[in-house]
């Protein structure tokens, strides 16, 4: 089975191959049971486009809007080294003589069911039985997974981190469908070269004979697209069992089944770690991770904990943004669909923020948030940026309020568990609202959304505050501080839509 040729992709319509995906008009729906495949999926398919097609920005523009046939995928192909894509070999480099891999069952590679054994590796969503035998289609897909999602912790000693560093969120362009999906996330050649403005670097992928990553340090300036788009962290293999099976990744049956896998981590460093960092290797720009600078290095942008939500970063996924203390930079990939929303005639995209919350080995909890974006990004933003805004100037003033019933002389924890559980309740909330308010964005003006986001994320505000007065209403000093807090909340009735 080759990546770029055969059926591999899981949808409902059955199985089905990249070429058929991007030539095709079906409306094709990928098929996983679990949503942090889907969105690595989306993330591997992206990547594979961008070997085959190479587009131009310009060639990009063209194949989504007027599509991409059969005959032109296979010229495309004829330039393309088919064989480092068999299924046997894709991301799966030779293990170094004499040193002994580790083995585990495949349950490992699904973060959210089983990342370890240790205590800093509990997170468990699920039963194990929920994933024990795969086909060897998925294995790709979980592979790629391993490599560019899952923190190195979550296996303990013998874990590793790779090019895009341990739980960083993915920023995605959303099509109209499947197709157009991954036709928005395919790298334009000319545009990343642009953006990165290096010298010679080396496109060899690093499963390649003689091509895979040695030394302490892997310098991002020597890392070419392709070989960054599937940088390896581990060297490993998927022992293939001749046994049928039904796929508890992808529920469709097989020939053949996949019970465990082998690993061992390379012994290099990229500039998504410390030591990459300190040992001068730099963050090589991965397209579809967020970054923050500051005091001169690069981080990739991770959930901070399980009730950290999405909004509240949210328009630093879709604009530069600079504070006292570092600057936020969105995903190549959005300032790539910017570029190509000036030119598309027609078309409308939206953004999916996804990841895992990852603290230390543990998978506290998942992003999946689509947000609605308008049709035209240069001048329609700000009816993005205000409803995202109203959001924090609300939370503010609810923390502010809060911060009355430190004054009261009770224990710091007590008093700071009141507030964080409200200020929890208020980000889940909000969470939703804005999502919901967002599909109007193409609509109504920037005002009418930020008045109607003030009214909503006000009562929500209002409602958890109201609720802890009453909760607290026979303990006089704290309810005589809520009082006092909740001027400081009616404040935001003077917010200005």
């Amino acid at each position: 089975m080759n990546l770029l040729t055969d059926d591999f992709i899981s949808t409902t319509q059955g199985k089905i191959s990249l070429k058929t995906l991007l030539t095709s008009d079906t409306n094709y729906q990928l098929q996983y049971a679990f949503d942090e495949i889907e969105l690595a999926m989306l993330q591997m398919l992206s990547s594979l486009s961008t070997v085959v097609l190479k587009p131009s920005l310009d060639e990009l523009i063209d194949y989504i809007t007027n599509g991409l046939t059969a005959d032109k995928y296979e010229q495309l192909l004829n330039k393309t080294e088919l064989q480092w894509f068999e299924d046997n070999c894709f991301m799966r480099s030779a293990f170094p003589k004499g040193e002994k891999p580790a083995d585990a069952p495949i349950t490992k590679m699904l973060s959210g069911i089983e990342c370890g054994t240790s205590a800093d590796a509990s997170g468990l969503f699920s039963d194990t039985s929920s994933a024990e035998i795969i086909c060897s289609d998925c294995s790709h897909v979980l592979n790629y997974n391993l490599h560019m999602n899952i923190k190195g912790e979550c296996f303990g000693p013998t874990g590793a981190t790779g090019i895009r560093g341990g739980g960083a969120v993915s920023t995605l362009i959303a099509g109209k469908d499947l197709k157009t999906t991954i036709l928005s996330n395919t790298i334009a050649i000319d545009f990343f070269d642009l953006y990165r403005d290096v010298g010679q670097t080396n496109n060899e992928c690093m499963w390649q004979e003689h091509h895979a990553m040695t030394g302490d340090i892997y310098y991002a300036h020597k890392i070419g697209l392709p070989r960054g788009l599937f940088a390896l962290a581990y060297h490993i293999s998927f022992p293939v069992l001749d046994k049928t099976c039904i796929c508890d990744v992808c529920g469709q049956s097989s020939s053949n089944s996949i019970k465990e896998f082998k690993r061992l981590k390379y012994k290099g460093s990229y500039g998504s770690t410390k030591n990459g960092r300190d040992g001068g290797a730099k963050w090589w720009p991965h397209p579809f991770t967020p970054t923050t600078q500051k005091d001169g290095e690069v981080f990739p942008v991770c959930a901070r904990d399980q009730h950290w939500q999405s909004w509240q970063n949210f328009t630093a996924y879709v604009l530069q943004q600079e504070t006292d203390k570092a600057t936020s930079i969105p995903a190549f990939i959005v300032s790539q669909y910017q570029e190509l929303n000036k030119k598309l005639k027609e078309g409308h995209a939206n953004i999916l923020i996804g990841g895992n919350v990852a603290v230390k080995g543990t998978i506290k909890g998942r992003l999946y948030d689509l947000y609605s974006m308008p049709s035209h990004w240069d001048k329609d933003l700000e009816r993005v940026t205000k409803v995202i805004d109203s959001g924090l100037q609300v939370k503010d003033k609810l923390s502010q309020a809060l911060n009355k019933i430190f004054g009261v002389g009770y224990d710091k924890n007590f008093v700071g568990g009141i507030k964080n559980t409200a200020i929890n309740q208020y980000t889940s909330n909000a969470q939703q609202i804005i999502q919901q308010l967002l599909l109007d964005v193409d609509r109504k003006e920037a005002r009418v959304l930020r008045k109607e986001a003030l009214l909503a994320l006000k009562n929500a505000a209002k409602s958890i505050y109201q609720e802890i007065m009453r909760k607290y209403q026979n303990d006089l000093p704290l309810f005589k501080a809520l009082v006092k807090g909740e001027k400081i909340l009616l404040a935001v009735e003077k917010i200005k839509s």
